[in-house]
């Protein structure tokens, strides 16, 4: 870490270190900074990690944690904990297996001491998991985790010794048979030799002689050879060895001298299996031996890897962020939550360090969380310099600190005879000499324990000293000097944990930028303290020259209060009203899709209009050419001149959505408003937001609608009143006064009565006739609701019975 460390390689060299430097001071700063993990509580933490870790080696790594304070050190640890965290989160399978301690393993074997099956087994399943740990981020694994890859590719995996005690072991640790080629005969032959005891055993059992001499007909064994269970008074009549004797006495297993013999050779055989057992045990230790470098070197690698992924597990855990590295020195903790209080209690706090202010001055009353704040700060500087994710919110920053100081709590010295305050200054003067910017200093109750006056002051130097230096420092105090510090120095600023004087406790909310009192008062009437005592401390406060002060403090405080309720209100408002902007947008655009969508169907069917009027026309034209008594100067005159009508008939193109600013308008301008649909003329124009006169109202739009307008076309009234003239002419013969539809769908009916319509009216033929049936009445209801959506027909209505009834529609045109 950021420790002191000595080496001391020869006399001479302990000697000029000792001349140099204040040796006794050195000590003493090292052993406050490692006295600072104890203070600050970061065991908890190793202890929190080894409890996440697998195998001892690992856990051993996590109570051995140091924080750094190199950045690329940290930065290189940071990186392997935000890996390890998304593997844990993303990943369906992990490469922590199961993995032991097996260094001492290795340790006997390089002593050629023969290691036992259960060994060889622990040995087996960690050579498995360091396999598995180098194959897992092979392929695209080896993109999202390209520092973990870089680790695991250093393993060695051992392939041909894991094989090798695969063949000798089975999954329940016992040795196969197929070992080696001697123990798989000296196995066979043991086998044999059972069996043909086991014959010879059973023919003793079924022979009738003998069988009176048993006691049980059954075979057992007494130091390792088979023996049967004869009665006592027939010992000797039946010929065999005794082994052993009942504990009554009654019974004597005896072995057949039948089976002498064979028992020998069983007991050979048994002993040559040991032998050759412990061969093959023999040679594999050895082989264990040849590879124990490429072991340990690969066991301490998947340790680390083990410890990398609990510390993923623990930023999982702790729903932890990774801190953003400040060069620059700047401390700005969003939301951060103490680590060791449990997540359903404990209050967030945020705070900044470095930037605006140097050093911040945290007042309050007791027990509010003055302590519970620079505690947390400290942990949490300690563990992103372990490469630890923080218990804070996203955005979170922090540097790197060479030291961290930290006085907090009581820390009497009996040994030394030192009271509080002693043991207090004992440990300030220990490292102030040596503090610089680069260093964090963390003060609870500064100048406390001596008389209050003098241990104001002595705060005050002590703050003005660090502001000197430039130190970042956080100092927790109820001097109302102290106060008054940070609004003189720009380096000092006030903070506070809030109190609630309704409840007479404590919120254990920090708000930075206002100073605020201790609640004494408060506090000891929720305690239970004399009204009487409380109203003569109360007096004897008013007295105070500070009193003033501490009234414009609450003053401040209630002020804030009111700004942040105001703000919260605003925040609220803000986000409703962006709410409601954004779907009126989305409403906007919606409808304008909408719109354009309806446009673009009318122009098409427009476009057919168009065409199929132009057909018409020229059906009539040929048939006013045929029947015309007029000159024909006159009547090219009047075709030409209906040809032109016909073919200027304009079909709405889509509108350029080509916008107009402000200084293009003027007043009088005629220009398109795409919300309306319509020209309007502008009145006036005041910024961005246009005046128009569309109609006999005056409309306010946004310049952002506006656009060029349009030229209309207009038609000429007496022109088609001419053309109408002109038309109805034609003579009556020539259009039918009726048409037939019965047997079509209304789909296949529309066209054909609209084309029979047009002719009729264009002949001015009234009424006509559409003669679609009875049947189930769906075609005549399509042809009544098709009719009612033509405005040049004035009556329609169903025929008289004679004529058709409701099989006949009778059509009248103006």
């Amino acid at each position: 870490m950021f420790f002191i460390k000595i080496y001391i390689r020869n006399r001479r060299y302990l000697m000029d270190i000792i001349i140099r430097m204040n040796f006794v001071n050195i000590l003493e700063c090292y052993r406050m900074e490692q006295d600072i993990l104890q203070i600050l509580e970061f065991n908890e933490i190793r202890r929190m990690l080894a409890q996440l870790c697998p195998s001892s080696l690992s856990k051993a790594k996590a109570m051995d944690l140091q924080p750094s304070s190199e950045p690329r050190i940290i930065a290189e640890h940071l990186q392997e904990t935000e890996e390890a965290s998304i593997c844990l989160q993303k990943e369906i399978s992990s490469p922590l297996g199961e993995a032991y301690d097996i260094i001492p393993f290795i340790d006997r074997a390089e002593k050629e001491m023969i290691l036992l099956a259960g060994e060889f087994m622990e040995i087996s399943s960690s050579l498995e998991t360091y396999q598995k740990m180098h194959e897992y981020f092979s392929g695209e694994r080896h993109l999202r985790y390209p520092i973990l890859e870089e680790k695991a590719s250093l393993i060695l995996p051992l392939d041909g010794l894991l094989n090798r005690i695969r063949q000798v072991f089975d999954d329940k640790g016992d040795i196969r048979d197929k070992a080696s080629m001697k123990l798989s005969r000296i196995r066979g032959d043991i086998e044999t030799v059972k069996s043909r005891i086991r014959k010879s055993f059973r023919q003793i059992l079924h022979d009738k002689d003998t069988a009176l001499y048993l006691q049980d007909a059954i075979i057992t064994q007494r130091n390792g050879r088979y023996v049967v269970p004869v009665k006592e008074e027939y010992r000797y009549k039946f010929d065999g060895i005794v082994h052993d004797r009942s504990s009554t006495g009654q019974t004597l297993f005896m072995e057949p001298m039948i089976s002498v013999r064979l028992n020998n050779d069983l007991i050979e055989l048994i002993l040559a299996e040991k032998q050759e057992v412990m061969e093959v045990l023999r040679e594999l230790t050895r082989q264990i031996k040849n590879n124990s470098a490429v072991i340990r070197k690969d066991c301490h690698i998947v340790s680390d890897m083990e410890f990398i992924f609990a510390r993923g597990q623990l930023a999982l855990a702790m729903n932890g962020v990774r801190a953003t590295f400040s060069a620059a020195g700047i401390l700005d903790l969003k939301d951060a939550r103490h680590p060791l209080i449990p997540a359903d209690r404990v209050v967030p706090i945020s705070l900044t360090l470095g930037k605006a202010f140097k050093i911040l001055v945290i007042t309050g009353s007791n027990a509010g969380g003055k302590t519970i704040a620079i505690k947390t700060v400290g942990i949490l500087a300690l563990m992103n310099q372990s490469g630890l994710f923080i218990p804070a919110a996203e955005g979170s920053m922090m540097p790197v600190y060479n030291h961290i100081y930290s006085i907090i709590g009581d820390d009497q010295s009996i040994q030394y005879n030192l009271s509080t305050f002693s043991s207090y200054i004992t440990q300030l003067v220990s490292f102030l000499p040596y503090v610089n910017e680069k260093d964090l200093v963390l003060l609870d109750e500064l100048g406390a324990g001596t008389d209050p006056i003098e241990g104001a002051m002595l705060a005050q130097a002590v703050t003005e000293y660090l502001v000197n230096k430039n130190v970042n420092s956080i100092i927790t105090s109820h001097f109302s000097e102290m106060k008054k510090l940070a609004y003189e120095l720009s380096e000092v600023e006030n903070a506070f944990v809030e109190f609630d004087k309704e409840t007479l406790s404590p919120t254990y909310h920090l708000i930075i930028g206002v100073a605020g009192n201790s609640n004494a008062f408060n506090i000891c009437r929720r305690l239970g303290m004399q009204e009487s005592i409380l109203n003569r401390a109360v007096g004897l406060q008013q007295r105070s020259p500070f009193h003033n002060m501490e009234m414009v403090m609450n003053h401040l405080n209630e002020q804030r209060k009111e700004l942040e309720q105001e703000k919260e209100s605003i925040r609220i408002i803000r986000q409703e009203s962006d709410r409601v902007k954004a779907q009126l947008q989305e409403e906007q655009e919606e409808f304008l899709l909408k719109k354009n969508a309806i446009l673009s169907k009318m122009r098409e069917e427009s476009s057919d209009i168009k065409r199929n009027l132009r057909i018409q026309a020229e059906k009539i034209i040929r048939d006013v050419k045929k029947a015309s008594s007029l000159d024909k100067d006159a009547f090219m005159k009047h075709v030409g001149t209906t040809r032109s009508a016909i073919e200027n008939m304009k079909i709405p193109e889509s509108r350029s959505k080509r916008g107009l600013v402000a200084n293009e308008i003027k007043r009088g301008d005629i220009i398109y408003i795409d919300t309306l649909g319509s020209n309007g003329k502008v009145i006036s124009v005041t910024g961005k937001k246009i005046t128009v006169a569309c109609g006999v109202a005056n409309i306010c739009v946004d310049i952002s609608h506006c656009f060029a307008a349009e030229q209309l076309v207009k038609m000429i009234p007496q022109k088609i009143s001419h053309q109408k003239k002109n038309v109805s002419n034609l003579r009556h013969e020539e259009v039918s006064t009726s048409v037939n539809v019965i047997g079509k769908t209304v789909y296949e009916a529309i066209p054909e009565i609209d084309k029979f319509l047009n002719d009729c009216i264009m002949a001015g033929v009234s009424p006509v006739q559409i003669i679609h049936g009875k049947g189930t009445g769906s075609l005549r209801k399509g042809i009544h609701d098709y009719l009612k959506t033509l405005p040049f027909i004035t009556d329609f209505r169903m025929a008289e019975p004679q004529n058709g009834g409701a099989g006949v529609t009778d059509v009248y045109f103006n």
